[in-house]
């Protein structure tokens, strides 16, 4: 049976639904970025951050001499950083619909990364990863559709 909502309820409904499809995707995005980042001392995929409304600068931590041990790897190690999300003006599980997120890596090598300077990850990885959430995004759009 379908869920019967009040006319003076369907903007609080829908923005309650919308809110929940942009929580998914930050902290999915945010997650999939963290586990495809290449890694070499775990700076660059420690320097991933979300903006709310704003991006923003964030450093991982000092430069830490590279062991080595993970260059020549075609995949990253398979778990991102534990804990929650960092962030600039951000915490996470208050996403809103209508509020711009913006995920970002400040470091300078950040966009050489990007390019496919590593043999971990190959140039355009990052909008793999878009597409993908975009596609994401749809999915959860269409599931949220047809509950309740």
């Amino acid at each position: 049976m379908a869920r019967r909502i009040r006319l003076d309820q369907i903007g609080d409904y829908s923005e309650e639904k919308l809110n929940q499809l942009m929580r998914v995707v930050v902290l999915e995005t945010d997650t999939e970025l963290k586990a495809r980042s290449p890694v070499d001392t775990g700076r660059f995929r420690a320097s991933w951050a979300i903006g709310e409304n704003q991006a923003g600068t964030y450093d991982g931590g000092e430069k830490q001499p590279a062991t080595g041990a993970n260059r020549g790897k075609s995949e990253p190690p398979a778990s991102p950083l534990p804990g929650p999300p960092v962030g600039i003006n951000y915490v996470p599980k208050t996403e809103k619909a209508g509020n711009t997120y913006h995920i970002f890596n400040s470091l300078p090598y950040a966009e050489a990364l990007a390019n496919g300077h590593s043999t971990q990850a190959s140039a355009g990885w990052i909008d793999l990863v878009t597409k993908q959430m975009t596609n994401r995004a749809r999915q959860l759009a269409d599931s949220i559709g047809r509950q309740d």
